[in-house]
């Protein structure tokens, strides 16, 4: 039997997601009977002052400072000393993921349907760029599609304050998805900045319009997985999209292939200006 937190106000009804740092659970707002999604940092990482820093002053804040249709809410914080707990609690997003969507409904999105719910993505990230915050760990399975088909962006469990706005750039961790990082992101102390959360939403359009990541590993070691696919990343070429879905324009492989450029420099700089290749594009198209 599932032993779940007992939260002042809450109703933990059962656990929807685990990573390395928190659990998430679905529950109610005893308050208002809302639904809540209720983030949870394991006791075992509670003693950790930078994790705890990281969950309380930066995650929970910047869900407070961001407000934009596509971020979810921020409901409550709740830190329980006596008892070593902290909980983010946060509207709860109704729908399934974007990787869902993908993998398990539809298997490629047509460049029509594709393309304008990207735009919707980049605005959102662009949004969070011009707060200062750099999301660093975006991919499908944290894009949410409500019933009504609007977006969500969530976790910012990783997420980081720029430290010089007029350079877009802070210091990297070496944390995130493995096949959504870019080179400069892999390693420990790098500089990352808007361009790199440009190369994970690359990634994701390749993925949005083939149904495939561009670079993969089938070693069953998963230490081995992750270096080939870091490997991959930095020296192989994009892949064709054509190779997948033959409907692909040069055109639009062009615009993927500049996101994913190795050298940061050479990608789009800014979420607007990848915005603004599409809408050209699109344009030209109709």
């Amino acid at each position: 039997m599932d032993i779940f937190p007992k939260i002042p106000w809450y109703d933990v009804v059962r656990l929807i997601a685990e990573g390395g740092t928190a659990k998430v659970y679905w529950g109610v707002d005893l308050r208002s009977g809302f639904p809540v999604a209720i983030k949870e940092l394991k006791i075992r990482h509670f003693k950790n002052p930078v994790i705890r820093q990281k969950f309380k002053d930066i995650e929970a804040q910047m869900y407070l400072y961001l407000q934009h249709p596509n971020v979810p809410k921020l409901v409550d914080f709740i830190d329980l000393k006596e008892t070593e707990q902290l909980f983010i609690v946060m509207e709860f997003i109704e729908g399934r993921s974007l990787e869902q969507y993908i993998y398990r409904e539809i298997g490629l999105i047509p460049e029509q349907k594709a393309l304008p719910m990207f735009l919707e993505i980049l605005d959102t990230v662009s949004y969070m760029h011009k707060k200062g915050i750099l999301h660093l760990d975006l991919k499908p399975n944290n894009v949410m599609i409500q019933p009504n088909g609007k977006l969500k962006l969530i976790d910012l469990g990783i997420a980081s304050r720029m430290t010089d706005a007029s350079a877009s750039c802070t210091t990297g961790s070496g944390f995130g998805t493995p096949a959504y990082m870019p080179p400069e992101q892999s390693e420990k102390g790098a500089v990352v900045g808007r361009y790199t959360d440009v190369f994970a939403l690359g990634i994701m359009l390749f993925e949005m319009l083939t149904g495939h990541q561009p670079f993969t590993s089938n070693n069953p070691n998963a230490r081995q997985n992750i270096a080939e696919i870091r490997q991959k990343i930095k020296y192989e070429p994009t892949p064709q999209m054509r190779q997948y879905y033959s409907h692909i324009s040069p055109e639009l492989q062009f615009i993927v292939e500049r996101a994913l450029a190795k050298n940061p420099s050479q990608r789009y700089q800014s979420c607007d200006e990848f915005a603004n290749f599409i809408k050209d594009y699109m344009r030209k198209k109709r």
